[in-house]
């Protein structure tokens, strides 16, 4: 056990890592405990974890080990423990640190993202004509579930000769960006995967009208409606000068594009240019996201001026963009970048903490052979650029070469064709002396260096692996599928937050109005009649206030969680059917037993050889006296040899049976008790709501009576007729009909991903079943306790909302006489039934809030 321990405690939703050094209790390192630590850096406390692990905990080793080993305790996401894990068990930092998952823990944000995305489905139709913002409200929605589903934003930076545009072509698999020593793109350009494979488009605008660009196969699709459109007439000129497809039509025609001027017609070509492009098939990264690619101006081209205020527009309403930094190997000290990343920071939808910096042309770059050491990796971060923007890590790459795996070497630029012929066979010969891995020269964190290594190793095109592309794709691929989802997680909340706050405003609002209407109402209704409809509206105030009041109680008496739960014995007992079951089809008893009988004929089989070995030996005929029993002893020493070998083998194979079978049954009783889960949570849900239907049922008959029997009394102001059309009203008014309710939503997550901490659930390979009970348990309860409260919030708000429409009825009838008085209360209770309706809306969200915040939070 070591002496030192130290505990860390991120969390990537709110963009916070936390330290802890043990002194009889967990005490926090601060600015007060350690004022010149180094972990105190804004890139450490605020960074993305992952990124910074290896670099934070040789901060620990250097602050607080003083060569000792260090206990280090881990309270975060799944995703994040297995890169420290990794850290600390290969590679130079292993065996230094001892890691230990702490029982605190967060759920990964791609398990629970999907469910935040329905929460926020589900509440699209919560917003409707009642709420005043709800256009404003609406549209934040659908942008977040847009942003949350595959959409993600790649934001490629840096200056007009770095090579951006031919890094992007590499990227889609196809040249269709304009390539050049000067700046080629005066314009954003945002690339998507067009749907169809074989078709492409060029949207843009040039002074009012629009202009769409289709391309097939064959190239640009004409137009006629374009045709003696001058700029159309350019392109359609330019393009008929070049080789025919769609690759070649549409490099022509971006590169008119880029060179048109203002003075040519007094138009200008709109900032954003809009391209939907087939992106190559030959890897298979692009194709499980929806990646949307930004190509901007060069940082330090004149046309680069108003960029950023047209790239944070183009990219309004996205999240998580990913900005890609593109560079030669010899700028990567230069200044003219100095202000790109305060100019990132000013744009929501980048995210700066995952920043890739790209050294594009390395295969042009004077790179030491083998590598950078340590020296020159210290001097390249202390470089300008890197200094400001590092953030996942630097790459090196030759996009020429990168695009030339995809596109077979066939190329529409000459210069790009003679580069790569003359590069080829270095990047695809092992045996050539100056064959080339540009992965090895990336500067990433350890344990991503080693992954990446070996991912780049294992790939068979050794075109695209050598030539760095595919290992940035990789990480840009794993950044769609772990690390983006966080900031969508995190937003979740404070979206949720402003949408409740503009409800209660709407709700305050409401009530606000509301009391005029009634004051109105009371100014101009008679003394006795306005009692009487006070009476009325005590009565249906009453009824409602009881039956929330009794509504538990009820529905506690005739149901309780539980009925659900689970016990250690029957978990015990399904556990030992499967387990049999198990060994039985991997014949266990037989390996098993055979072991046994090769163990117990190990001492009779020895003694029998050695006894046929005296018995058979020469020695009676006196010929070679000293040589034979040597010989018979050696037979009888590699029999007991081999009879030990293979009764060992035995028992080997009988131990593999036996794990191989409480593994294999672990995992079925873990699916089992997962499915009856699902099933006890429908349940659940559907014997609350058949009780909570009839209770309701119950309140609403008893408030009609309440209701018919001041309507009708003898000594109140209506006469006797409207006394008994009051009545009839109340008497045949519809019964309460209640929607059934669907439940709330249940996190499955939760109890699912217990399964990927091995310590908490499973021991031996098999399951700890006091946890799993434990779980399970707390999991009903807590289901059946949401359940309840979800239908009761439904229910009541259907009761509340049935009551109040049988009062409207009742004074609308008490007040028909006098046309202005019927509209006041006509007016009352349509405000009564939306303030009603918006109150259970505001529940609701308040609920989901809850629920999200609940996901996204500390679980142990």
């Amino acid at each position: 056990m070591a002496d030192i321990k130290i505990k860390i405690v991120s969390n990537p939703y709110q963009e916070t890592v936390r330290f802890f050094r043990w002194d009889n209790g967990w005490q926090e390192i601060t600015t007060s405990t350690n004022p010149n630590s180094a972990l105190h850096s804004t890139k450490i406390v605020n960074g993305f974890f992952p990124f910074k692990a290896e670099e934070i905990i040789d901060i620990l080793a250097k602050e607080f080990g003083g060569g000792d080993k260090i206990e280090l305790h881990f309270e975060g996401a799944d995703d994040e423990w297995q890169e420290l894990l990794a850290i600390c068990t290969e590679g130079p930092r292993a065996n230094t640190y001892e890691a230990i998952r702490d029982e605190r823990y967060l759920s990964n944000a791609r398990d629970v993202l999907p469910e935040i995305v329905e929460v926020f489905r589900e509440i699209q139709g919560l917003v409707d004509e009642s709420v005043s913002e709800r256009t404003k409200v609406s549209e934040q929605i659908r942008k977040f579930t847009d942003v949350s589903s595959d959409i993600i934003p790649l934001c490629v930076l840096g200056s007009y000769s770095a090579g951006k545009s031919t890094f992007i072509n590499a990227l889609i698999g196809m040249e269709i960006l304009p390539s050049g020593d000067e700046p080629v793109t005066a314009r954003i350009f945002q690339i998507k995967r067009s749907k169809d494979r074989d078709r492409s488009m060029v949207q843009f605008s040039c002074g009012n009208r629009r202009f769409l660009l289709r391309f097939n196969l064959d190239g640009l699709m004409e137009n006629k409606e374009l045709v003696g459109e001058p700029l159309y007439d350019m392109i359609a000129a330019k393009v008929a000068d070049s080789m025919p497809g769609m690759a070649s039509h549409m490099n022509s025609a971006l590169k008119v594009l880029n060179s048109y001027h203002a003075d040519e017609d007094d138009r200008t070509i709109s900032d954003l240019i809009r391209i939907e492009v087939p992106f190559s098939d030959t890897d298979p990264w692009p194709h499980d996201r929806e990646f949307v690619i930004f190509d901007t101006p060069g940082s330090n081209s004149a046309s680069n001026a108003d960029h950023a205020r047209v790239l944070k527009q183009a990219m309004e309403g996205l999240s998580n963009g990913l900005p890609i930094f593109v560079a030669e190997y010899n700028s990567l000290d230069t200044e003219d970048n100095k202000n790109l990343s305060n100019e990132i920071e000013q744009i929501p939808a980048i995210d700066e903490r995952f920043a890739m910096i790209v050294v594009n042309k390395a295969d042009s770059a004077d790179l030491p052979k083998g590598g950078f050491d340590d020296e020159a990796v210290s001097q390249i971060m202390r470089w300008s650029i890197p200094a400001s923007l590092y953030g996942q890590g630097i790459y090196f790459v030759s996009s020429i070469l990168g695009l030339g795996s995809k596109n077979s070497g066939e190329f529409i630029s000459d210069n790009y064709a003679e580069k790569f012929e003359d590069q080829q066979r270095k990047y695809t010969d092992p045996t050539s002396r100056f064959y080339k891995t540009l992965y090895r020269y990336d500067i990433l964190p350890g344990q991503i260096s080693r992954r990446t290594n070996r991912e780049s190793e294992a790939c068979k095109d050794l075109l695209l692996a050598n030539s760095g592309l595919f290992c940035i794709e990789n990480e840009i691929r794993l950044f769609a599928e772990r690390y983006s989802a966080y900031n969508k997680c995190s937003r979740s909340e404070s979206l949720l937050q402003e949408i409740v706050s503009i409800t209660e405003e709407e709700i305050a609002n409401k009530k606000t109005d509301l009391e005029q209407k009634k004051a109105q109402r009371e100014a101009e209704l008679e003394e006795d009649k306005r009692n009487l409809i006070n009476q009325l509206e005590d009565c249906r105030e009453h009824a409602r206030l009881d039956s929330s009041a009794s509504y538990a109680d009820a529905i506690d008496r005739n149901v309780s969680a539980e009925q659900w739960k689970t016990n250690l014995d029957t978990l015990q007992a399904r556990q030992g059917a499967i387990t049999e079951d198990k060994r039985e089809r991997l014949e266990y008893s037989k390996r098993s037993n055979a072991a046994a009988q090769a163990f117990d004929s190990i001492a009779p089989n020895f003694f029998n050889r050695l006894g046929d070995s005296i018995k058979g030996s020469p020695a009676n005929t006196q010929k070679d006296v000293g040589s034979h029993p040597t010989f018979g002893l050696a037979e009888v020493g590699k029999g007991l040899c081999d009879d030990i070998t293979d009764a060992l083998q035995k028992r080997s194979d009988a131990k593999a049976a036996e794990r191989t079978a409480d593994k294999d049954a672990a995992d079925q009783l873990f699916n089992e008790v997962i499915n009856h889960y699902d099933e006890c949570t429908e349940q659940i849900a559907r014997t609350i709501d058949e009780l909570s239907q009839s209770y309701w049922k119950d309140c609403a008959e008893h408030s009609r009576d309440a209701l018919y029997r001041i309507a009708t009394s003898s000594d109140n102001p209506l006469s006797e007729e409207k006394r008994r059309e009051v009545g009839d009203i109340i008497l045949k008014y519809r019964g309460l009909a209640l929607n059934k309710t669907k439940g709330p939503i249940f996190s499955k997550a939760d109890f699912t991903e217990l399964k990927l901490m091995d310590r908490v659930i499973f021991k031996s390979d098999k399951l700890l079943l006091r946890k799993v009970e434990d779980k399970f348990n707390r999991e009903i309860s807590r289901c059946f306790c949401e359940a309840r409260a979800e239908t009761e919030r439904e229910h009541t708000y259907g009761f509340t909302e049935w009551l109040n429409e049988l009062l409207g009825q009742i004074t609308s009838n008490i007040t028909d006489y006098n046309p202005v008085l019927h509209g006041h209360v006509e007016d009352i209770n349509r405000q009564t039934a939306e303030i009603n309706a918006l109150e259970a809306k505001l529940e609701t969200l308040n609920n989901r809030k809850e629920y999200i915040a609940r996901v996204i939070n500390w679980k142990e």
